[in-house]
């Protein structure tokens, strides 16, 4: 029995620094997912020509993440019509959905990216697209190898933490 709450305990410090890497975890795949859909969006306005509200609607359907409010409201606002500058528009509303999640770096990568889709200079556009997307990809592996070393640490510190537990109470 002794032997079995020993495994328990260590098997708890291992999920323990799982759990506290969570966050970290899901901060990167936001990250990636919005890297994808801006992609997804410029070489559907290059290649497709389908108008915006009803693109940003289809990039809303296709995710479940944070991402999917700001689509929706963005194409929502769009069909509306009404008065507005539409990088206004999408700076406010970014900074609604996703200012919480993201830090101001990484908001500012976003927010050039939004605000060259409009661009009539195609050549331009294309070209600042996959800059951004370069740059919004090269965070994105600095992010993952720092969490990659939080990770370590985590379990570390958690195994431990777990194993000193465990000579304690044998």
């Amino acid at each position: 029995m002794r032997w079995f709450g020993a495994f328990l305990l260590l098997v708890s410090g291992y999920l323990l620094s799982r759990r506290l890497s969570e966050p970290a975890m899901r901060h990167v795949e936001i990250l990636e997912e919005g890297e994808y859909l801006f992609r997804l969006l410029e070489s559907e306005i290059r290649n497709a020509k389908v108008p915006l509200p009803a693109l940003f609607a289809e990039i809303s359907r296709r995710t479940d993440s944070i991402w999917k409010d700001f689509f929706a409201e963005l194409s929502k606002k769009m069909q509306d019509g009404g008065d507005f500058t539409f990088s206004e528009e999408f700076e406010r509303l970014f900074s609604i959905h996703l200012a919480e999640t993201l830090t101001d770096e990484e908001q500012n990568l976003f927010l050039r990216a939004g605000r060259n889709l409009l661009s009539d200079d195609l050549v331009f556009h294309k070209n600042a697209s996959e800059q951004l997307s370069l740059e919004i990809r090269e965070h994105v592996a600095v992010m993952k190898k720092r969490l990659d070393s939080q990770k370590k640490v985590y379990q570390v510190l958690c195994l431990s933490m777990s194993a000193l537990l465990v000579i304690i109470l044998l």
